[in-house]
């Protein structure tokens, strides 16, 4: 796959995502890996298909499920089979504060298949308003 069809599999990945879509996994490599940075409260690099699914299904607990989630994709940029995407997540908290971050995702495509991420984001931020 080239540049420009990878960054169509991650613009439908994004829009999966956006929509609770049941088909998200079916996206990913079984061999799949999502690393978080460091000063995250769920750090740490997560190998395998069902792995990054716990870790998305409990990112997805910390938000009020009855409230919208945005994702506001600002830029897209792709060579070979890296896909770099910007953007911000705007959502309420399950807790019900207001949450807005930036985001960068360094996403790696095998096959027509997300086979590896690297997200980068505020951790103090996400720490302060999503875990304390």
């Amino acid at each position: 796959m080239g540049a420009a069809e990878n960054k169509k599999l991650i613009k439908t990945y994004f829009k999966r995502i956006s929509t609770g879509d049941p088909r998200l996994p079916e996206m990913l490599a079984d061999d799949v890996t999502w690393w978080v940075p460091p000063g995250s409260d769920m750090a740490g690099t997560y190998e395998g298909k069902a792995k990054v699914l716990e870790l998305m299904g409990s990112g997805v607990g910390l938000y009020d499920p009855s409230a919208p989630m945005t994702i506001d994709v600002q830029e897209m940029v792709a060579e070979g089979n890296t896909v770099c995407v910007q953007f911000v997540l705007s959502a309420k908290t399950a807790k019900g504060r207001d949450y807005r971050n930036h985001y960068h995702f360094v996403f790696k495509i095998r096959r027509g298949k997300i086979a590896a991420v690297k997200e980068y984001v505020d951790t103090k931020y996400a720490h302060d308003v999503l875990f304390s």
